[in-house]
């Protein structure tokens, strides 16, 4: 029983009660019998299978870029430069690279810049320092910002190219255009910010149409005086939006209506065919502000809000009633959209007794009325929708109403930072003159 256990545990065959175990060599492949006095043993050894050697991991080495021809000088073309003749560029090239080395960085990047040689004499070194390529480098000694000092020194020199400091974004670029003329990009919505743009005004694959920002309304209350009633330039544009069966104009005024300044947007509509519809405009999807749209879509399920909340019906009856019993028909039935508000109910009520009717949302300074002109023989039917965006007298009470014009919706979202027609929160603000 014992030389069974024993063999069941070790593996090895034992033949006395006591054993002294020599071991054999490791190379060895075979079953070895050792003796000791009495004792015989047999050691089964496993055979060493040998392992490949491991491949030798290549390391990616990265080759700088060289730098480009008109950077590449030799020391003789150096030597031959005429600013050679500088006091600066008379001393050693030792004693010039000493004394730029007390230098800021922002100083030493624009002392490169300067000319030829003296580039060739400091180097790049500096424009690969990471508190320049960063955009938002910070120096723990000093605590200053080399990258926005540097793009503040080299403004003074880019300014007859049309290009501004930035601060909002640490770079260099056009200045603000005008609302026509001002282009949306990824660098426009780095330096506004999240409620910097109204994104929802119409606009084309190209990108040209009509951009708002703050600045823009900034701009404009700024340079217009109070008691001024007359129009300003800078919010004045027009542009045609492309559509296969429509001709969709946009033209933007703006003034101030006692002391406030309104916006004023006209949308004007005009089929190719001899008969304008309701539906025509209404399958767009039109829009006038964040809150009050002609789209049939629902919310998506967020993480705040697990409900499908529709659109209201106030800008769909707006534009529907105005026009006649025939041409309205096919619009979007009552199912489509949540039920009207106790406001929205009287509004859509007046609208039916009173012409030309002015509308009023209930979540941002904007109201609008819709005028329909049915044409006879050759003239064609036309609808306008006429806008007003009011953004108070001061331009204090402007930057806290103009988050109300900006469309914020999201998954992540909450209610508290939404901003749409899914989530259009009554909100109290001045009544105002339109015109």
């Amino acid at each position: 029983m014992m030389d069974g256990a024993t063999k069941h545990q070790t593996g090895r065959v034992l033949r006395s009660a006591t054993s002294r175990i020599q071991q054999s060599p490791a190379s060895s492949s075979t079953p070895r019998r050792t003796r000791s006095g009495d004792v015989v043993v047999e050691i089964r050894e496993k055979p060493e299978t040998s392992k490949a050697p491991k491949a030798l991991k290549t390391s990616k080495v990265k080759t700088e870029k060289s730098l480009p021809s008109y950077l590449q000088r030799c020391d003789a073309d150096a030597t031959s430069d005429p600013n050679q003749n500088i006091r600066l560029f008379a001393f050693p090239r030792e004693i010039i690279r000493e004394i730029s080395s007390f230098l800021p960085l922002e100083s030493l990047l624009c002392l490169t810049l300067t000319c030829k040689l003296a580039l060739h004499i400091l180097g790049t070194s500096s424009w690969k320092d990471k508190l320049i390529t960063q955009r938002w480098g910070t120096d723990d000694t000093t605590k200053s910002m080399p990258r926005l000092n540097f793009i503040k020194l080299l403004g003074r020199d880019v300014e007859k190219l049309g290009l501004v400091p930035c601060e909002a974004c640490n770079t260099l670029h056009p200045p603000l255009k005008k609302p026509s003329e001002h282009r949306q990009t990824k660098l426009t919505k780095y330096c506004w910010g999240q409620f910097a743009i109204v994104e929802y005004l119409p606009q084309d694959k190209d990108g040209l149409g009509y951009s708002l920002v703050f600045d823009h309304i900034k701009h404009a209350m700024t340079s217009t005086p109070d008691d001024s009633d007359s129009p300003i330039d800078y919010l004045t544009g027009s542009f045609q939006v492309p559509h296969p069966y429509l001709n969709y104009t946009v033209s933007s005024s703006a003034r101030r209506v006692n002391r406030n300044l309104v916006l004023r947007h006209d949308y004007c509509f005009t089929s190719a065919k001899k008969s304008l519809k309701a539906a025509d405009i209404l399958e767009l999807p039109f829009r006038v502000c964040p809150h009050q749209t002609t789209s049939t879509d629902r919310s998506t399920a967020s993480r705040y809000m697990r409900n499908w909340i529709p659109n209201g019906p106030l800008l769909t009856h707006s534009i529907a009633s105005a026009f006649p019993t025939g041409p309205k028909a096919r619009t979007a039935s009552d199912s489509a959209f949540r039920a009207p508000t106790a406001q929205e109910k009287l509004q859509m009520t007046s609208s039916n007794k009173v012409k030309d009717f002015i509308f009023k949302c209930r979540s941002c300074p904007t109201k609008w009325r819709v005028r329909y002109a049915g044409g006879g023989g050759n003239v064609r039917d036309e609808c306008t929708v006429t806008v007003f965006h009011c953004f108070s007298k001061e331009l204090y009470s402007a930057a806290n109403s103009w988050r109300w014009f900006v469309r914020r919706e999201g998954h992540l979202l909450g209610k508290e930072k939404r901003n749409s027609e899914f989530w259009s929160v009554g909100r109290t603000y001045p009544d105002f003159v339109v015109e």
